[in-house]
């Protein structure tokens, strides 16, 4: 089925904005659907509730070595954020508007994500909408992944959209209008992590908050910060964050907002690796190298809607949301008397030296 005829399917189906996201977040509209498009789905998205809807003849072209340029875009009141520090232990400051290019050009060519960006057309597409979104806010590295995740999703949905530049700099424009200011601003990130991560770990699971904090005295920015700003596409892999991505888009209030809590779902899944970590050399590991597999939709469905009933929770109640989530995931042990990791851990050995000793019977 062609896209065209996927578009006018999913107009039929979804006459208005709010049914498609419902339809979405309700598990319906979703890649399992025949007629499913999610370059239509983004673009409508993002054009109406972002209000972003730049036109392609507004981007200014790649200058040519030694040619200065001044770019002004008017139609949209987008603030650049005057931003110093790295995303990524760049080494690099994305205020030196004499490098910047090269900068961009530079990442583009490590774009690896898929063989479409060994294409010198595709790289000219990531790198003009790069450089055009650095006189909003100071290119920083990791702009360049997320960027060519939302092509790569267009260029799939419709190998011969005439339009997916200026589509993909209109949809990452919106997105980056809430994980800019959370997430790649060194203060920022630090506040949230400190002020809103923590806090919501520590409500939702004190356990694991203590293990973290207290036992490995291990800061969440040291590892949170790739988690944040590549939007999970290393920890949970490129096929479902766009799926994430898919219901994040519909969901009708800051982004941000979720994050944490789909961070500390994934974390209590893996709750039992982690108590059998020896040294915080080997919870690092973990937690950088999170394993993950590829998600079905409703598995998908039910980690979003699950962020979206802690997002909605009462404080007071998180601690239950959590006990509640550990015998979701973690069958077998009683959730409520573990009030710290060793206790996990011994309660674990306990089960396996029982367990050897019935095979031995």
């Amino acid at each position: 089925m062609d896209v065209d005829e996927r578009v006018r399917i999913t107009k039929a189906k979804y006459p208005t904005l709010k049914e498609l996201k419902l339809g979405v977040l309700k598990g319906e509209y979703n890649d399992n659907c025949e007629y499913f498009t999610r370059g239509f789905l983004w673009k409508t998205v993002c054009m109406n509730s972002y209000k972003v809807d730049f036109l392609e003849n507004e981007l200014q072209p790649i200058p040519k070595p030694g040619e200065a340029m001044e770019l002004s875009h008017t139609k949209q009141d987008l603030t650049k954020e005057a931003v110093s520090s790295d995303p990524l232990s760049t080494g690099y400051n994305s205020e030196d508007a004499d490098n910047i290019l090269d900068v961009i050009k530079m990442d583009v060519d490590r774009l690896v994500i898929d063989p479409i960006f060994q294409k010198d057309e595709i790289k000219d597409d990531i790198i003009q909408i790069l450089y055009n979104y650095d006189k909003f806010t100071p290119y920083k590295q990791g702009f360049h992944e997320i960027c060519g995740l939302i092509y790569l999703e267009l260029y799939r949905d419709n190998i011969n959209n005439e339009k997916i530049k200026i589509e993909t700099f209109n949809i990452f424009t919106s997105l980056m209008l809430s994980v800019v200011p959370n997430f790649y601003i060194e203060d920022n990130l630090i506040g949230w992590c400190i002020s809103i991560f923590n806090k919501y770990l520590k409500l939702t699971d004190s356990a694991l908050y203590d293990f973290f904090i207290k036992t490995h005295k291990i800061e969440s920015q040291i590892w949170l910060i790739r988690w944040v700003r590549l939007l999970f596409m290393r920890e949970l892999g490129i096929s479902n964050t766009v799926k994430i991505l898919d219901m994040f888009l519909c969901f009708d209030y800051d982004i941000s907002k979720l994050v944490p809590f789909v961070i500390i779902i994934s974390l209590i899944k893996i709750k039992l690796r982690l108590v059998e970590c020896e040294d915080n050399g080997e919870v690092l590991t973990l937690l950088l190298h999170y394993p993950h597999k590829e998600f079905t939709n409703e598995e998908i469905k039910e980690l979003v809607d699950l962020s979206i009933k802690l997002h909605k929770a009462p404080e007071n109640k998180l601690g239950e949301y959590g006990i509640a989530l550990n015998k979701r995931f973690h069958k077998g042990i009683n959730w409520e008397k573990m009030k710290d990791i060793d206790r996990v851990r011994m309660e674990l050995r306990l089960q396996r030296k029982v367990r050897g000793m019935l095979k031995m019977k």
